[in-house]
């Protein structure tokens, strides 16, 4: 007969042996070293919250408009804003049109907050520019453009900066 003692020594060792068990077959499943699979996904995550380059340099306003902007206007305008999104190739080739390029700070110091708010909400041919730049105004609400404007205005800031190259 056992006594509690020595049945708590067995309960302990038995968990003991297969928490111990646990952790190396766990150990031995993932690839390579724990230390970088713990980086690996510690760098995953944060590519995923904060895709862009520069995100600690948004205010909150910019940082809800790269959201909207990633959605609508990437595709064209670009990730870094510079009008090479993969369907400029297309505009340029089929149509004859360049997409803005935000990082060009001539171009967007001739553009006022309100005036950039107009072609997102109007779209481009109501605003005399490219037909094939579609009014967001039905898709998007007021604060939504803005927080999309305030954010296509930090390309030009972060080139000018330097921030942008790769």
């Amino acid at each position: 007969m056992k006594t509690r003692s020595s049945l708590w020594i067995t309960i302990t060792g038995c968990c003991g042996l297969f928490l111990s068990t646990m952790i190396f077959f766990g150990c031995k499943i993932q690839s390579g070293n724990t230390i970088a699979a713990m980086n690996d996904s510690t760098k995953s995550f944060t590519a995923i919250v904060t895709s862009a380059k520069y995100a600690d340099n948004l205010t909150r306003v910019e940082y809800k408009g790269r959201s909207v902007y990633n959605q609508y206007c990437r595709v064209c305008h670009g990730e870094d804003g510079d009008g090479k999104g993969f369907n400029a190739y297309n505009l340029k080739n089929s149509f004859g049109v360049e997409p803005a390029d935000f990082t060009d700070s001539t171009f967007m110091v001739n553009h006022t907050m309100e005036n950039i708010m107009n072609v997102v909400a109007k779209g481009g041919k109501r605003m005399n520019k490219s037909q094939y730049m579609p009014p967001w105004g039905e898709t998007l609400n007021r604060e939504e453009i803005e927080n999309v404007v305030a954010y296509i205005k930090v390309f030009s800031r972060l080139k000018a900066l330097g921030d942008l190259s790769k």
